[in-house]
This record gives C-alpha cells, sequence and structure tokens, in this order.
C-alpha cells in the first residue's frame, strides 16, 4: 500500500538545473516558442494525519434542537474521520486521521462590559475558551467527580471512538442561556490564535491558541472550523455597540448589528487569521458553515462548490437583511421550517467562506433549517478527507520511455527530532542545507512503477493507476506517492519541482514538445484525437516520448519556423530542439 504526501508548494525548475541539485525558490519567466508549464504555480507536501475539529456553536436562546441535531451527529463524525470509511462497509475510502481532536466553543463573546440582559458575563463572555461543561442529556453519563469533562476530544487508535464521542456530544449541548449578541467569528479566532499574534481582541487581551485552549491545535493538522448557528455574526470591534444606552448607537439592542455595520470587524479579519492559524498553507483549512442558508439554496452536493455559488446565495432575495414588517424588532428570517424554528441571513459568514475559498482553503455551507446534519456532516467530513489525501496533482505529467517523470521531490528535513539527517531515512539522498531554515535538505529518489504495480524499492512513484488515486482524485487523476516504508517524518516539508516542457499555444494544437500519446507522429493540418491539430510535420522522439520535428541541419529547424532551435544530430535520428527547454 502506497502512502501519500500532501501537496502544498510547487516550483518550476528546469530539468538541468533539477539535475545539478535542484533550484528551491527561483521563479522562471515563460520561453518562446516553448514555455514551461506551472511556472509560478506552488504547490506544497507534507506528511498529514492529524485532524483538529474546533465546533463553535451557537448557545443563543434559539438554539436547544439544532444543538441535539448536532450532537447526534458526533459519534458518526469520529468513527468515519479516524477509520476513513464514508459509508460503513469496512472499506477504507481516504487515509484516516491517526489522531483527531475535537472541541467546542459557544459564540458568547460578552457584551464590551455592558450589562445586557440574555449576557450574564458582560466582559467576555465565554471568551472562545474550550468548554468543558454542557447540558445535561438523558445519554450523557454522571458529570466526572470534578464536575468537569476535558476540555477536547483527544482520540487515538486504541480508544473507542463512541466512549471518544460520548463527553463531546454533553459539551456541544450546551444549552441557551449564552448571550444574544453573537460574535461567532470572534470566538473562533480567538480560540486558534496564539499570544504572540499581533491581533487584540475585547480589552486588549490575546489569543488562547497557546494559554487556555493549549494541546489542543497542533502546528501540522487539518484544521476543521465548524459554525453552527441561526444569527448572522456580530463581532463588533467598538464595545459601545453593546452599551443599552448608547448615544453614539442608538436604538433596539436586537438590530445593532443590522443598523450600523461599520462598527463591525471587517470580514479580512477573520480570512487573515484563520488562515494564519495554518501558517497561510489554505490546503490545511476547513471552513464549515451550518447556518441560516435557505436549504433550497445548498441542497445539491455539486452547488457550493465555487465562488460564484457563494454570489448566488448571497444574492438571493431571502438572504437580504430586511426589517421584518410583522415584527419590527427584528430581521426577517431567511429560513423557517416548521418544528426546527427560523433562522436569519449569515451574509458575513458566507462571505468569510467565499474568501477562504479564492484563497484555497475547503469550505462547506450548509443550512440549519434540516431536521438531519448527516448530510451536511458528510461535506465536511468530505472536505477534511481531500485535506488527508490531499496528493493529487493539477495536471498530467509526461513520463519519457522509461517511465520517469521530469520532477524532483525534495525534503525539508525537521530540525529537532528523530529524523534531522537524510541519511536517516530511506530512499533519499542528501543534497545541501536549506538556505532559508538551516534544515537538511534531501531528494527523495524517483521509483518506476512496473505492470501497474506501485515499486518495492523505498522512494516516490508518479501514480496513475492505483485505487487509491481514483478514489481521492478521480478516475481520470494523478498524483505523487510515496512508496511503503519511505513516508516522509512529521515536521518535514516536501517541494515537488517539475519541468514540463509544452508548446506555446498549447490547448487545441499539438506542437513541438506535445507528449506523443502513442502515435509516431502526425502531419502538418492532420486533426487528431480530441479534436486538436497538428500544427506542423511531427515525428515521435521515443526517448522523452514528445513530438519532435526532424532535421540534418540547424536550417531544416528554422525552415519549419522554429528560429533559434537547433538540430541535435547525437542520435540515429535528428531533430530539432531549442536549447533553452
Amino acid at each position: 500500500m502506497s502512502c501519500l504526501i500532501h501537496v502544498r508548494s510547487i516550483a518550476a525548475c528546469l530539468l538541468g538545473v533539477l539535475a545539478a541539485g535542484g533550484c528551491l525558490s527561483r521563479d522562471l519567466a515563460p520561453l518562446n516558442p516553448c514555455t514551461i508549464s506551472n511556472v509560478n504555480e506552488r504547490i506544497s507536501v507534507t506528511n498529514i494525519d492529524e485532524v483538529d475539529v474546533l465546533f463553535m456553536v451557537d448557545n443563543s436562546n434559539s438554539m436547544a434542537e439544532e444543538q441535539d441535531s448536532l450532537s447526534d451527529q458526533f459519534p458518526r463524525l469520529v468513527r468515519v474521520l479516524t477509520s476513513g470509511d464514508r459509508n460503513g462497509d469496512g472499506l477504507q475510502d481516504f487515509q484516516p486521521a491517526r489522531s483527531l481532536h475535537i472541541g467546542v466553543i459557544s459564540s458568547d463573546m460578552g457584551t464590551g462590559g455592558f450589562r445586557v440582559p440574555t449576557c450574564n458575563e458582560s466582559n467576555f463572555g465565554d471568551d472562545g475558551r474550550l468548554r468543558d461543561w454542557g447540558r445535561r442529556r438523558s445519554d450523557c453519563p454522571a458529570m466526572p467527580r470534578t464536575g468537569r469533562y476535558e476540555t477536547f476530544l483527544d482520540y487515538t487508535p486504541d480508544i473507542n471512538p463512541d466512549d471518544a464521542a460520548r463527553d463531546v456530544t454533553c459539551i456541544a449541548a450546551m444549552g441557551t442561556g449564552g448571550c444574544g449578541f453573537e460574535q461567532q467569528l470572534e470566538a473562533v479566532l480567538k480560540a486558534i490564535t496564539p499570544a504572540s499574534s499581533p491581533l487584540r481582541f475585547a480589552m486588549g487581551t490575546t489569543g488562547h491558541a497557546d494559554g487556555a485552549n493549549a494541546g489542543f491545535l497542533r502546528p501540522d493538522s487539518v484544521l476543521a472550523l465548524i459554525l453552527v448557528t441561526d444569527e448572522e455574526d456580530c463581532s463588533f470591534a467598538d464595545p459601545e455597540l453593546g452599551n443599552p444606552n448608547s448615544t453614539v448607537y442608538p436604538g433596539d439592542l436586537n438590530l445593532r448589528c443590522f443598523s450600523y455595520p461599520h462598527a463591525a470587524y471587517p470580514i479580512s479579519r477573520y480570512v487573515d487569521g484563520y488562515l494564519a492559524a495554518r501558517a497561510n498553507v489554505p490546503d490545511l483549512l476547513v471552513y464549515a458553515a451550518i447556518t441560516g442558508v435557505p436549504v433550497d439554496l445548498v441542497d445539491s452536493r455539486d452547488e457550493v462548490d465555487e465562488p460564484s455559488d457563494m454570489d448566488r446565495i448571497l444574492a438571493d432575495p431571502r438572504m437580504i437583511e430586511v426589517i421584518d414588517p410583522a415584527m419590527p424588532t427584528r430581521l426577517t428570517p431567511s429560513c423557517n421550517v416548521p418544528g426546527r424554528g427560523i433562522a436569519f441571513p449569515p451574509r458575513r459568514i458566507v462571505q468569510v467562506a467565499k474568501e477562504l475559498m479564492l484563497r484555497g482553503a475547503g469550505t462547506v455551507v450548509q443550512s440549519i433549517c434540516q431536521a438531519d446534519y448527516g448530510p451536511a456532516l458528510d461535506l465536511i467530513i468530505e472536505k477534511i478527507a481531500d485535506a488527508l489525501g490531499g496528493a493529487c496533482l493539477p495536471r498530467d505529467l509526461n513520463p519519457d520511455a522509461t517511465g520517469r517523470v521530469p520532477c524532483d521531490v525534495i525534503e525539508v528535513l525537521p530540525m529537532t527530532g528523530d529524523f534531522t539527517r537524510c541519511e536517516q531515512l530511506p530512499g533519499r539522498e542528501a543534497i545541501g542545507i536549506d538556505d532559508e531554515t538551516g534544515r537538511a535538505l534531501c531528494r527523495v529518489i524517483q521509483r518506476v512503477p512496473v505492470g501497474g504495480t506501485p515499486p518495492t524499492e523505498p522512494g516516490w512513484y508518479y501514480d496513475t493507476f492505483t485505487p487509491e488515486r481514483a478514489m481521492n482524485c478521480g478516475e481520470d487523476g494523478q498524483r505523487i506517492a510515496y512508496t511503503e516504508g519511505a513516508r516522509p517524518p512529521t515536521g518535514a516539508e516536501v517541494r515537488l519541482e517539475c519541468l514540463q516542457p509544452a508548446q506555446a499555444g498549447g490547448g487545441v494544437f499539438i506542437d513541438v514538445g506535445s507528449p506523443c500519446e502513442g502515435r509516431a507522429g502526425c502531419s502538418a493540418g492532420e486533426i487528431v484525437s480530441g479534436g486538436r491539430m497538428c500544427v506542423r510535420n511531427l515525428t515521435c522522439n521515443s526517448a522523452t516520448n514528445e513530438l519532435v520535428v526532424g532535421c540534418s541541419v540547424d536550417a531544416d529547424c528554422e525552415a519549419e519556423g522554429l528560429r533559434g532551435f537547433r538540430c541535435d544530430t547525437s542520435g540515429p535520428t535528428g531533430f530539432c530542439v531549442n536549447p533553452t527547454c
């Protein structure tokens, strides 16, 4: 069984430079008449087997049923993420998490120090701290003798998933006595921000990631932020907004955030802050909202996959904030389901989802106006699974006649720990020290599959054929995979550096540098597979699996319009090459 690597950055390098030791930071300008595909596209790779899931659960007065529906899903969430089995058939559908943390916070962040009905702690509320208490349910065990549960579920394979989920299930059923000034986005940000961050919160306080919530968030985990709320976010920058007697923000407290949107923090605070918690690596972040979006806007698995889908949701008339003419002290609900209750337009929460999607994070938006949150959790699990098994490549590579692809896998080893030198790991070659970090650089040896079977020697290989590849990347997908026993150590950064020559113009044309695709060549003007046109007389160079122009002297290349190309006559048959490529 092969081991996936998780893609985080790709730097394109000239093949000759790769052979000489790699270029880990150099950017290349396009070359004409050939280009280097994937130039300036950066993907990164690391060994991911930890998942940290933070639930932000609204604990205002309208959320009792929603909390129970969510709590019912926790045992299944733990089972699926730790087994990799989505449908319960006993087969692994994705690389499971070997370690899982689940914590719960509330939306109550106080009111800036002002006394407000329903806000028992006016200064900070629950303050983004992981909860270790909850509302008693009939299926909850007796409270521990200390009167508290653990602050987060810490699952490892030797623990029964149902037992592990039980306590956090009871914590999530937290009751409905929380502050009506819900600050969902701010609560999440404070929970995952370290004290060393320049971000400041109410009354100049710092984040809790390395303080009250220490131990929950690991440095190299997939982080899933899941917001469950029936209200719009009211994370306000000016504490005066919470003053019932304010002359700066007069009017009904229930409508303060709607009436004075400029008093709220900008959306960018949360987009930047959430990404910073994953070192600005969006592949490692999943942001999900089960919130007041009309059910019909998100009831298809395929309908909320693009930023334009978020725009469609925000443009729906039901998502526009207007005062309810039948009840002027509130907004018009965005969804209302009998027996489930009502919810209001969560515009800021959806806008954060859109901006994070644009930045490359995994995002899910689902409706809280559903009786069963199972389908919503399925979509969230799918996004987490994508992050765990994210070694899929954005395009095909072109293996040469030996089956090798023109790529290097370069590892930057941890500074401390059990594996800090290349010779400690199988299938590696030492190539120097990283200039930026002072850490050891290793080139992982490329191995070639034979007959659709993964290689056994330690190293990495280009995978276009395994069931795991199809499961994670699609039937036509491709990925980089490690051989058994050669997986990178936790804490290593892995960089994929590739050269893929392709003729400028590409797309609907076949020209110099295009893959042979099993043909001996093609003639100028010929229409070949996929309706593409061959732009000149080409023949296949079997050594590189690329189409070339035959020649005897340099002038033959010039005659074909390949200015600057040279005739390479070192082999049995001459062909035109661009010396720069």
